[in-house]
This record gives C-alpha cells, structure tokens and sequence, in this order.
C-alpha cells in the first residue's frame, strides 16, 4: 500500500512540473566496500537550477544510474523497497533518509559471497531528469560519471585496413573482400608498427619487432560508402547477423572469416553497376573502430574505388586539355589491376580521337597505388568538342578480366589563339559580368571550380579582392 502511495504521489505532483533541462550532477563518489559485508555507494549533489539558470522543484526531479558503456542499471523491489517493480528511473517520491534510496546518494547492496560479481567495472555515473505535465520524463542532463580508476583518455589506433576487391554476381548479390591490421597469430594490433605491411613477423634479419597487440573484443569495423557516408547494418538485410540496426561489427565476425580475410555478402540488391537503388556509386571503404571505457579510436577510412571518377576537363587551350580522374589518398584500387585506358574522341570527327593505354595509378608518399590519374592531352583540334573517359582494366586469374568505365565529360577548345583568357574565371571561353560574380563567390567561400591562372587578373601569383577589381576595369575598358 505504502509503494502504491508513494506512486500515486509522485504521478500527482508531476502533473505541475515543467520541460526543464536540469544543470548536470556534480561531486560524484564511489565507495566500494570490497569483500566486507555490508553496502557499497555512491554519492552527489543533485543541481538545484536548470541550464539556464532558472531554479528547480525538488519534486518534479529524479534521477537514473548508468553503468560502464552508458548501460543504464534497473532498480527492483526486491532490494529496494521505495521502488514499485522495477524501474531504471528513481524519483522524487522514492527518496528517503536512511533508506538505500537518498537524494544525495545510492547505496548497493555488497557482500563477499562466493560467485558475487560486479555489476560495473571501470565507471558508474548518474543522469537526472525532470518531468513533464504528463507524467512522462521531460528535459535530462549529461550523464557525469565516476570512474574506479583514471579513465582512459587515448587510445592506441588501429592499424588501418585494407581493401581488395568489390565482386558483383548478377543483380541478386555483391561481395567486398577486405583484411585486418593483424599479427600472424590473427591478433588486431595498432598503428606503431615498425613497417608498412599489414602482416607482422616476430623477427625479421634477426631484430625483434614490437607493436601494441589490440583486445579483440573491443574491436569493430564500420563500412563507408562514397564521401564518408556510414552504412547501416538491419536485421532485414542481415538476418542473421545483426538483431537491431548497427553502423559496427564486431573484430571476428563476418559472412566469411579466413585469418584476417574478411567478406561481406550484400544480397537482394541491385548491382552497382544498375543505376536504380545503389547504395554507393563510386568508392566503398572500411574502419577500424577501438573502443574502451566510452572512449573510441578509429583507423583511417580505406576506400576501395570501384568506378574512376573523371572530373571536369582542367587546363583547357585550342590543342589540349588535362584529363584528370585522380582520387583521394586513401581510395585503393583493386586487386589485379593492370592500368587505365583513356579515351579522347571528336564528337563531329570519329578519325579525331587519342586512344592512351595502360596509364598506371598514382603513388602517394608511402609509395602505395592509389587510385586515379592524370593525362595531358594535346595535338587535338583547336574549336572541337570532345567527349573523353577511362576505363580501369582489371586481371583476375589467367583468363578472367574486368574493364570498369568512367562517366563520359565532354570538353570543347577554344578557338586556336584562345586558350587560357585572363578574366575567365569560370571557364566558359569568354569574359563577362558572370566571371565576376564566380570570383566573388569564390573568395567569399564557395567551391566555385575556378581557373586559377585565369583568375590572378593582376599578375601577383595570388587570386584576391584585387583581381575583381582589375577584372572589372578590364570589362569597363573593352580589353
């Protein structure tokens, strides 16, 4: 009766409160009573003002417990007598000097009872809430913890991963195949290795090698797709891998796991190459996620690209243009690749066309491929219009290949005489009142593709306020 009381109080007394933010707790402390009989507790200091300042009602508040990875600790009248049921919520009502539920502290039943363990291990920590008219919990504070021990603040990175080949079957599946940063015992380790292989040696020419092994179970990876979008893993694409909807897998667990090979299976889709319902259209990539305490490190994203991505034509004069489909840093191409084929051909003039093969990938500083590339294009016909791609030439095995083609772009020269104009700002082959407006736009921040030769009107080698001003005088003047 008295439980059913205490509720109906509560319930009565909420019905007044307001939709505040309650200021966080403060001067949390944990003590633990070790293998004593007896309570172990924690204490704080309730905020008596919202985070605007504005005071509080001691009754319209109440608080909850959370435990290690923010997991939230139930309360049961089993132990606690002021609860009704159970509850992750304690509130006002409950509170009662001498009782284990206070309104400066909690106590927790401990003994040293053979078998006990702890219901926390690194950090507890307390939320407190306030509650709306309805009776359903409004405004809530940061969760502040307290920790058994310093809490971890860095992380050693993992070692970040590699990614070998994006496979399509049909329409109906596609697989990505990638590899963990793993010693040879398949243990994760960090990124202070002593070389630049994914693969570690005990000893090599007789030196012992050192690097930081990672704890498997605090290990996950997360999959991105084009510009770092982070793909979500449900239960009705994956069901039978994942039980609510995640962004990260556990270090271990995939369709297929041999050593440190992984691959995922992504069924029921349409292939990439269809343009109804991809999931990415360019590059698909993987993470390395380390997480201890809350506290999380990750890999760099290693992307895989898929398609070459040919920008717009750069450079551009009456005989040549600079095709450009260079990639990020970090985008890897796949296994077997052989090099790009890059096609250049006169929409009017089908004989007119510059065929270049087996260009290779460009190297970044570790001296790794990554993909993309560039190529100068000249000799071409001064006022044409060409159309221009690539397509990435694949080996898998003796016999199989696989040829991956660019979008098409299309680039018309100027006229002979006509090629970088000063003032053309914005590449369209003349100088006029919208060069001005790209440029201001683009000192003012946008990510206007400006011509930056064009642009330095003044001659300075630098593109400024002062280059609109000598590129309107030049559009007074006629020149």
């Amino acid at each position: 009766m008295k439980k059913l009381f205490l509720l109906l109080l509560g319930l009565m007394a909420a019905a007044s409160a307001h939709a505040l933010v309650p200021a966080d707790p403060t001067n949390l402390t944990w003590y633990d009573c070790g293998d004593e009989s007896g309570h172990s507790y924690l204490t704080f200091t309730l905020p008596t003002v919202d985070v605007n300042g504005t005071p509080l009602d001691i009754e319209m508040m109440g608080y909850r417990i959370y435990t290690d990875d923010d997991q939230i600790f139930t309360f049961n009248s089993a132990l606690y007598e002021n609860i009704f049921g159970s509850s992750t919520e304690v509130y006002y009502y409950s509170w009662e000097a001498g009782s284990d539920l206070q309104s400066n502290g909690v106590f927790f039943y401990r003994t040293n009872a053979d078998g006990f363990e702890r219901f926390f291990n690194t950090r507890i920590g307390v939320q407190v809430f306030y509650v709306n008219d309805n009776f359903s919990i409004g405004g809530v504070s940061n969760i502040v913890y307290t920790y058994l021990e310093d809490p971890v603040t860095e992380l050693p990175k993992p070692y970040r991963p590699s990614v070998d080949y994006w496979e399509e079957w049909g329409t109906s599946m596609e697989e990505l195949s990638f590899n963990m940063g793993t010693d040879l015992d398949g243990n994760p380790v960090a990124d202070d290795y002593p070389g630049k292989a994914a693969q570690f040696v005990a000893e090599q020419n007789g030196e012992t090698l050192e690097y930081t092994l990672l704890d498997p179970d605090k290990v996950t990876y997360s999959i991105y797709t084009d510009d770092d979008q982070i793909f979500v893993f449900t239960p009705e694409e994956f069901p039978n891998d994942v039980q609510e909807p995640t962004t990260e897998i556990p270090f271990g667990y995939a369709g297929i796991k041999m050593d440190a090979s992984y691959c995922i299976y992504f069924e029921d889709r349409p292939a990439v190459n269809v343009e109804t319902d991809r999931f990415f259209n360019w590059r698909i990539g993987v993470q390395m996620n380390y997480t201890v305490d809350g506290v999380k490190s990750s890999s760099d994203i290693r992307y895989l690209e898929v398609f070459p991505q040919m920008h717009e034509a750069d450079q551009v004069t009456s005989t040549s243009f600079l095709a450009d489909w260079s990639s990020t840093a970090n985008s890897m191409q796949q296994s077997g690749f052989v090099g790009y084929d890059l096609y250049v051909i006169n929409k009017n003039d089908p004989e007119d066309k510059v065929v270049v093969t087996d260009i290779p990938s460009l190297v970044n500083d570790e001296g790794e491929e990554i993909a993309g590339g560039t190529y100068l294009v000249e000799g071409l016909t001064p006022g044409a219009t060409y159309e221009y791609y690539v397509v990435a030439k694949h080996h898998f095995g003796s016999s199989t290949t696989r040829d991956i083609q660019s979008v098409v772009r299309e680039v018309t020269l100027p006229a002979e005489g006509h090629g970088y104009d000063l003032g053309d700002v914005n590449h369209d082959h003349k100088v006029a009142i919208d060069d001005v407006t790209f440029l201001i736009d683009y000192l003012l921040g946008s990510d206007n593709d400006i011509c930056p030769i064009c642009a330095n009107v003044n001659g300075d080698n630098g593109i400024t306020i002062a280059d609109v001003t000598a590129l309107i005088d030049i559009l007074l003047s006629g020149n």
